[in-house]
Formats: C-alpha cells, sequence, structure tokens
C-alpha cells in the first residue's frame, strides 16, 4: 500500500492500522516521518513529540505544500528535520491525535487531510 520513511529506516505496510501502528511504535520520537502511498507524491510528514504534532502535505514534487495550522495553539514545540532542529510557529502545532486521523484520512483518500486547518507556504 505503502511506505514510511524515518531516520531509523523504511517501514513498507499494507493496511492504514498497520501504518498507524508503525507510527506510534516506533516513530514518535520528534523526527520527521514520510508518509507516501504507491508514488513519492503526494506525502504528507509528520513530527510528533508527546501530545503535540505538526505536519506538512506535499502534493506534488513542483514544491506544492502546506503546513499544519491551529490559531488556538500557543505551545513552542521543537522537532528534527533533517537530523536539524525545527521549531515552527506556535500555530502550525496540532495534537498528536490530530495528527494520526490526518494520516489515517491522507491514507484512505490520498488527498491532503481536512480534519484539521492548513496554511499554504
Amino acid at each position: 500500500m505503502g511506505l514510511i520513511s524515518a531516520n531509523n529506516g523504511d517501514y513498507a505496510f499494507e493496511t492504514v492500522d498497520e501504518a498507524i501502528d508503525i507510527v506510534k511504535s516506533k516513530l514518535s520520537d520528534k523526527n520527521d516521518i514520510w508518509i507516501s502511498l504507491d508514488d513519492k507524491y503526494p506525502c504528507l510528514v509528520v513530527w510528533i513529540f508527546g501530545e503535540y504534532a505538526a505536519l506538512n502535505f506535499y502534493q506534488d514534487e513542483a514544491g506544492e505544500m502546506w503546513l499544519s495550522y491551529n490559531a488556538d495553539n500557543h505551545e513552542e514545540v521543537s522537532f528534527m528535520a533533517g537530523g536539524e532542529e525545527w521549531s515552527p510557529e506556535a500555530t502550525a502545532i496540532v495534537s498528536a491525535d490530530d495528527a494520526y486521523a490526518c494520516i489515517r484520512t491522507f491514507l484512505e483518500t490520498g488527498s491532503r487531510p481536512d480534519c484539521i486547518k492548513w496554511q499554504e507556504l
């Protein structure tokens, strides 16, 4: 069905539940998690640390991308992106539960998840 790529390896998965289990059990460590279906794009990039998360959605290789948006968050959180510390604007932080819902929606539809708000970059 698809592939999850992270700093500690690549993980093939056949079902949505299997993909979410991989993310929850092996990859919730502040590092970027790249999730794609059969093709490289579109893809969802997720950072999860504790109860906080941030997401990027890449529609295509041409650079059409979005960042998660949550006007109600004021908590600053740092993640690791490509081995470097990354601190997005506080408004990019969503809950880890929202991130898991977005993973599910993306894998079921192959489209940008509608379970959160997005800001185009």
